[in-house]
């Protein structure tokens, strides 16, 4: 009977050995990535389903590993409980620099996604401050003194040329807040898609031909700026025009009740909401982001006149303004953007497909 007990006793040793040699194991950097990484896709496979048989599937997915990832922190999302892990203090603490509406909402998705983070928002002036305490973002002024030697394993510069008189020295300042030795993290500078060339009603994606620099001031500040980010090892988002309900082309022609420009030119566009997710995929991407140049459209290009029309369906625009006129008969065509490589290799698509759809559903529920 002793000699039968003793190979089991070892087996049993060797098991708890194993056991703990793969959960030391999931705790190396890599193997973290790794774990975060199934979690998001598992989550996305059974978001359907009841939490229990959510622990189900990423137990027997992840094994050991698993385990693990269920003994980190619960969090909701979207009214559900799901299952993070633990991220190291730090981690994932964000300064976003020119923290405007853009850098708000991607402020405020970072924190719902790692309620333990630090973000930082950076302005020029406090009129947003208090919403940003509201929403767990910590306010700060350009110029305070508060910042010292600190660093962010994240960092995005969404300021507009507007902001600055040195537009490429304050990305590269915003680059010194950036630890880049960190492995999961990222810089990210939100740039235009004015950069690009095509006038004629072309096809335009990622790496389209720009604008010649030397004939456009605002062109080369805006590409050298791009550089900037580039050389830091940061990546760089073109985004279209950026637009709300209340923001963007079609408030601004409706109020001026006159556009400059054709009716036929096309205009390209992407809801607020949607680039600020884009950033946020960019950021979570890391090192697979750095030094890569992103397209944010909604692929959808719309003339102006239809932009206006959109909008003047809506009840807010309806009751208040008529169709604007239109300057010129002619003139450039516009561009149509095609992100489909941005789509693929951030795993992201747009919530509102386009400008027609989000005005139409916002209408309906007005």
């Amino acid at each position: 009977m002793a000699s039968s007990r003793l190979p089991a006793t070892a087996a049993a040793l060797a098991v708890f050995a194993c056991t703990m040699f793969m959960f030391s194991w999931t705790k190396t950097p890599l193997v973290r990535t790794a774990v975060r990484m199934q979690s998001k896709a598992t989550n996305a496979k059974t978001a359907s389903t009841g939490p229990m048989r959510r622990r189900s599937s990423m137990a027997m997915g992840l094994g050991v590993a698993g385990v693990g990832l269920l003994m980190g922190q619960q969090s909701t999302s979207f009214g559900r409980k799901v299952f993070t892990s633990a991220a190291a203090e730090g981690e994932k603490d964000l300064l976003i620099i020119g923290c405007g509406t853009l850098g708000e909402r991607v402020g405020r998705i970072w924190k719902k996604n790692f309620p333990d983070a630090k973000v930082v928002g950076e302005t020029k002036g406090n009129s947003r401050h208090e919403s940003f305490k509201n929403h767990g973002i910590t306010p700060r002024l350009v110029d305070s003194e508060e910042k010292g030697g600190e660093s962010f394993p994240y960092v995005v510069f969404s300021a507009t040329p507007s902001s600055s008189s040195d537009y490429v020295g304050s990305v590269k300042r915003a680059a010194t807040f950036w630890d880049s030795k960190s492995k999961d993290g990222a810089f990210v500078f939100t740039s235009s898609g004015g950069a690009y060339a095509e006038e004629d009603g072309g096809i335009v994606t990622e790496n389209s031909a720009t604008k010649d620099p030397s004939k456009s001031q605002r062109t080369k500040v805006l590409l050298d700026t791009e550089q900037a980010a580039l050389d830091s090892d940061g990546s760089v988002i073109r985004l279209a025009g950026l637009y709300t309900l209340q923001r963007g082309a079609h408030s601004y022609w409706l109020q001026r009740a006159q556009v400059s420009g054709s009716p036929d030119g096309l205009i390209n566009l992407i809801h607020y909401d949607d680039a600020a997710d884009l950033v946020v995929r960019a950021l979570e991407a890391g090192e697979e982001a750095r030094g890569r140049i992103f397209l944010g459209s909604d692929n959808q290009p719309v003339t102006r006149q239809q932009i206006c029309e959109a909008a003047m369906r809506h009840p807010s625009y309806a009751a208040k303004f008529q169709m604007p006129t239109f300057t010129a008969q002619f003139g450039s065509k516009g561009k149509k953007y095609d992100n489909s490589k941005t789509r693929e290799a951030l795993n992201w698509e747009p919530k509102y497909a386009s400008f027609d759809e989000f005005m139409d559903q916002d209408a309906a529920s007005a």
